[in-house]
Parts: C-alpha cells; structure tokens; sequence
C-alpha cells in the first residue's frame, strides 16, 4: 500500500511540475526572450533612414534616401509591426504569465503600444520619433544608448 502511495505521488508531483513548466515557465520565458528580440531589433535599427525630417516648428520637409535605405526603412516598419503583434498575442493569451512579468514591473500590452509607436513614427525625423523610441525602452527597462 505503501509503494502505491508512493508512487501516486510521484507522478502527482510530475504532473504538477509539468503543470507549472508549461503553463508558468516556458510562458515566462517566452516573453524575456521576445524582449531580448525587441532590444536586438531596436538596436539594429536604431539608425534607419527616415524619408521626412520634421523641424521644431512641426513643419515637415522630405528627405531624399537611397531605394535601398527605402528597403530598409520597410523592413524595420515590418519588423516593429510584427514584434508589436506577438507582444499583444502574449499579453491576451498568456495570462497567468502576464501576472509573473507583472510583478517584475513590465507591461506587455503597453509595451505592444509602445512598439506599434515605434513603427509608425520610423518614417519621419523628430521628436516623435525620439519620444516613441524613449518610450519603448522605459516600457521594456532598457536603454539602446549609453
């Protein structure tokens, strides 16, 4: 009866683990490594070419770019768009996740926000442009500049 007992509660107590690995951990993961992709792509496209610069008096003014800084202006667009929409996925489906990365101090719908404001202000040179970036990295707790 002994062994019987014992061995319930040895599987009782991998199910558990599995239960929490699963549910709690790989989610919990999940969402550092998606972070350490949104920093890897913010630092990789810190630089991209805008093709309008906006002066401090708000008005704006094109600004001629190669068709291959065009290219790659898109492709940072595509990029924040895409990293924006996984964030937002987690932030919905994730929930139990959400409230572990909570109680770390981050927000993963504000930061789906936030990346959502970085693709849409990379087109154009300015304060915008600054003030998303900013506010991604107080979003996500890190900094692309010493």
């Amino acid at each position: 009866m002994s062994a019987v007992l014992s061995s319930v509660g040895v599987f009782a107590l991998g199910g558990f683990g599995w239960a929490v690995t699963s549910f709690a951990g790989r989610p919990f993961r999940q969402f550092f490594d998606l972070r350490g992709e949104v920093i890897h792509k913010s630092v990789l496209y810190a630089n991209v070419a805008a093709i309008e610069k906006e002066s401090v008096d708000g008005s704006v003014a094109p600004v001629e770019i190669s068709e291959g800084d065009l290219d790659r202006l898109r492709e940072a667009q595509d990029v924040f768009r895409d990293l924006a929409a996984r964030m937002r996925a987690f932030a919905l489906n994730e929930s139990f996740a959400v409230g572990l990365v909570t109680m770390c101090g981050y927000d993963p719908m504000e930061a789906s926000t936030r990346l959502l404001g970085m693709e849409g202000t990379l087109r154009r040179y300015g304060q915008a442009r600054n003030d998303a970036k900013e506010a991604l990295e107080k979003a996500l707790h890190f900094r692309t500049t010493a």
